[in-house]
């Protein structure tokens, strides 16, 4: 049972008995209200993977907190196995901290399938973070925009796209936050991590107290 009871008592729970990519989405979207994302597991199972974007849709989908791979990857080919592989290493590289210590926003409505969904990772502490992407079947819906939250608004945020979907930029966090991340997927089914950290470079004339100097513009 996932429940408080059960969380005094374990390291994990296994939030959903289906596990393909929207169930899990779901299921995490649900209880990551209420519970630590480190502890609610998502089994990643056999789903149709025909185009590369759709295997990285698929372990994504199971990868915003603790994630088990449960299928056959002998059946994989020489190129999913890469793939794979490099998800893999960048979960426990890069996104495990993350998951473990930053803060979590849920920047979309509950998953659908059928529209975009998100979630954002952010740590105030490290000044980085990370957008979980995915697009749904929706032929037309090639872009969307995810209002972002607990950034500065007079802070520059380098943005890095895993999969290269657009070019590394700096955005302020007033943009992030109000019009938001703007996102372009070029096929259904597909999804994104975009990995946010604080620049180093300030605006111009505006230095550490940039946000305390906006504030009192108003």
């Amino acid at each position: 049972m996932v429940d408080f009871g059960s969380a005094a008592h374990g390291d994990y729970f296994s939030i959903t008995d289906t596990y393909d990519p929207l169930s899990n989405r779901r299921a995490f979207y649900d209880a990551s209200y209420v519970l630590p994302p480190a502890m609610l597991e998502s089994y990643v199972e056999k789903w149709p993977t025909p185009r590369p974007e759709n295997l990285l849709y698929m372990l994504r989908s199971g990868m915003m907190g603790w994630t088990t791979i449960m299928l056959d990857t002998t059946v994989w080919t020489p190129q999913q196995h890469q793939a794979a592989r490099q998800a893999i290493a960048l979960y426990k590289e890069r996104l495990r901290p993350l998951i473990r210590d930053a803060f979590l926003y849920h920047v979309s409505a509950r998953p659908d399938g059928v529209h975009w969904d998100g979630m954002e990772y952010w740590d105030p502490a490290r000044r980085k973070g990370v957008v979980f992407a995915f697009r749904g079947i929706v032929p037309d819906e090639a872009e969307h925009r995810f209002v972002l939250a607990g950034l500065i608004a007079g802070k520059l945020y380098r943005l890095h796209c895993e999969d290269g979907s657009a070019p590394d930029r700096d955005v302020s966090g007033r943009e992030l936050m109000g019009r938001g991340l703007k996102i372009h997927l070029q096929n259904p089914l597909s999804s994104e991590l975009v990995f946010v950290e604080e620049a180093e470079s300030k605006q111009k004339g505006r230095g550490w107290d940039a946000e305390w100097e906006i504030v009192n513009e108003r």
